[in-house]
């Protein structure tokens, strides 16, 4: 058995082993063994690749077999590729490790079970959620037409179809306001299956790209748009090593999107008050190279301060929902959320703002386990409070234009006349309340809280003012870190700050001295804008960590 490994070689010879993947690698935070880092899988394969080679194996009773445990461990993983972004070795671990894991699958050692029901579901309902194809396209606006030739393809994904259908919905009214003449693919949009290649599952890729691509280039539309993240990296890039390419441009939401700003098709007519951050998902940004179009929204959206979080763009942490990651290891996956949510809580964000429908519903799992109040949303959710509906058609051209699409069967949706009015709640909510639940393989048992927007007050005091400076400069900090309590930590540093009254506190000062800390107290008075604080505070930061890096190598 596991005579035939994949041809990893060259990759299991150019890791050396030096670790950069570990401090990165967000399952091993949850699960913090080697077994479970980059460079410990890599370590394993090496000497599944070597076995027999010698007798010292045997005699010391050495397992060279693929272990459950060893399974285990490779899926483990969210597949976000932070560890291929700081590889010294330039290893393409995204692909490595989809194809360690179809090598599992085809010697019958794999999937996960949840991940095998996912599969199974594939193959059988042409979605992950078990949902009749027949309502595949059931999600779509009552008010926006649907054309017979389009110009645009909308690729809702099975999340937007069946489940986060509030999202879809937004994409396509946003879409709509700008003139965008579009259609779905109804029945004939299979699931592009990234749940089943990014566990190991393949055999399903193939007649769903046949499908998809066949019916597509039958539509004779220009331009396939999506909002889902992983249906773009899929439709865009893997289709095309199991069947073709689709004959359109393929957009992710938020590179069309732009565009139409830019051409001045779809206008910014409101404010949205909030200071907002941006959480780049995984399979958009650091797999696909998306980064600047939807920042670029953002900063062109009136009444709204921007801010980055410490990691974002190419180093972005991952939100914990891909890679099969949180249908196996919901819990895991729901703490990986809440760190990225603190990260957000650090620059003072009041919203988070995303553009995937896994990285919303995760991330709005992790706001709930630690009780945040930052709102999270897709940036069709935002385009949609901040968009104004199109001009009305006359009757006549409206009733003339949707001749051509009368000879299909409308969805079973409710009439448009018995329709409530959006309101400013109706368009921030991703409607998950009105959607079926999600089965438990793939995320919370629990539909997430309505996501509507409202204004947070936000605390403009000295500690605030003082953070917000650091984190200008670069300085990544905690609040109210570690066993004595440091109200502001940069921890790597092991510079802590005091913002105080009248006396500073000074109890655990020798304790926090003894362990390498270096202490600043700043009178709460003599911060105006934290500016000239945040100043001493990099020069510590810098001081303190070339005095760690001396006494480490005392220590050696």
């Amino acid at each position: 058995m596991f005579d035939k490994m994949p041809r990893i070689q060259r990759e299991m010879t150019a890791c050396v082993q030096c670790g950069y993947c570990i401090d990165v690698c967000e399952a091993h935070d949850q699960t913090p063994w080697e077994s479970v880092t980059p460079r410990g899988k890599i370590y394993y394969l090496t000497q599944l690749d070597k076995r027999g080679a010698g007798a010292m194996d045997k005699l010391l009773g050495r397992d060279v077999s693929v272990s459950p445990e060893f399974v285990d461990a490779i899926y483990k993983c969210t597949g976000c590729g932070n560890c291929e972004a700081v590889c010294h070795a330039n290893i393409h671990l995204v692909e490595f490790w989809e194809k360690i894991r179809a090598w599992l699958v085809a010697e019958g050692v794999a999937p996960l079970s949840a991940h095998k029901k996912l599969a199974e579901s594939i193959g059988e309902n042409r979605n992950p959620y078990g949902e009749s194809p027949t309502k595949r396209d059931a999600w779509w606006p009552a008010e926006v037409e649907r054309c017979s030739v389009p110009d645009v393809i909308f690729f809702a994904g099975c999340t937007g179809s069946y489940r986060m259908q509030g999202i879809a919905q937004a994409g396509v009214r946003v879409l709509d306001r700008a003139g965008v003449r579009m259609n779905c693919l109804g029945e004939e949009e299979y699931c592009c299956t990234s749940p089943a290649i990014r566990t190991g599952t393949l055999r399903h890729t193939a007649p769903s790209a046949e499908a998809v691509v066949n019916k597509a280039d039958a539509m004779g539309a220009k331009d396939m748009v999506m909002t889902c993240s992983g249906c773009y990296k899929t439709v865009s890039h893997d289709f095309g090593n199991f069947f073709a390419k689709p004959g359109q441009n393929v957009y992710h939401f938020t590179q069309y999107v732009d565009r139409l700003i830019s051409q001045r098709k779809l206008p910014l007519n409101h404010e949205f008050k909030a200071k907002v951050t941006y959480h780049d998902p995984c399979h958009l940004g650091r797999h696909a190279g998306v980064f600047e179009e939807p920042r670029n929204i953002l900063k062109k959206i009136k009444g709204m301060e921007f801010v980055e979080m410490y990691r974002h763009g190419m180093n972005s942490r991952c939100c914990g929902a891909g890679g099969g990651y949180k249908s196996q290891f919901n819990d895991f996956a729901v703490n990986v959320a809440a760190e990225r949510i603190r990260d957000a809580e650090e620059v003072g964000a009041e919203v988070l703002i995303t553009s995937c429908p896994f990285c919303v519903l995760n991330l709005t799992a992790g706001a709930k386990k630690i009780g945040s109040n930052i709102k999270v949303m897709d940036i069709s959710q935002l385009l949609l409070q901040v968009t104004a509906p199109a001009e009305p058609k006359p009757v006549e051209e409206k009733k003339a234009a949707a001749e051509p699409a009368k000879a299909r069967e409308e969805p079973k949706t409710a009439p448009a006349e018995e329709r409530k009015p959006e309101t400013p709640a109706d368009r921030a909510s991703d409607q998950v309340a009105d959607t079926p639940a999600l089965s438990e393989e793939i995320i919370l048992e629990e539909d997430p809280e309505e996501m509507d927007f409202e204004p947070i007050e936000f605390d403009e005091g000295p500690e605030t003012l003082l953070r917000r400076a650091a984190w200008n400069k670069g300085l990544r900090c905690r609040k109210n870190y570690g066993p004595f309590n440091i109200e502001i930590a940069f921890v790597k540093s092991k510079v802590a700050v005091c913002v105080y009254k009248d006396e500073p506190d000074t109890a655990h000062d020798a304790e926090l001295e003894n362990e390498g800390w270096m202490l600043l107290k700043f009178k709460e008075s003599d911060i105006t804008d934290g500016e000239e604080q945040a100043v001493q505070i990099r020069a510590a930061v810098k001081e303190n960590l070339r005095n760690l890096k001396k006494a480490a190598k005392k220590r050696m």
